[in-house]
């Protein structure tokens, strides 16, 4: 597990809610700032997670951040399913 695979996810979230809000607008702002919101804490979370060598905190913020993906889980851009933790 590594800081790069939680980035990709977030990157790939923070990208689908932005087609998203594009595409909602002006009524989708806020449905967009507070799932950027959480998408963000997410990969912070993950962030410190790896930095602390917590492997269990690290991989439940990835759980976390796969299910906000999981929206766009069709999309050519969605990340490769190597990177997905363990299900259980």
């Amino acid at each position: 597990m590594t800081l790069q695979t939680g980035v990709e996810i977030y990157q790939f979230v923070r990208d689908r809610l932005e087609e998203q809000r594009d595409e909602q607008h002006p009524d989708g702002h806020q449905v967009y700032a507070d799932a950027r919101r959480k998408a963000k804490q997410l990969s912070q979370t993950h962030a410190n997670a790896v930095a602390a060598e917590d492997t269990g905190a690290a991989q439940r913020t990835l759980v976390g951040l796969y299910a906000m993906a999981d929206d766009w889980k069709h999309h050519p851009d969605n990340p490769p399913a190597t990177a997905a933790p363990p299900a259980g």
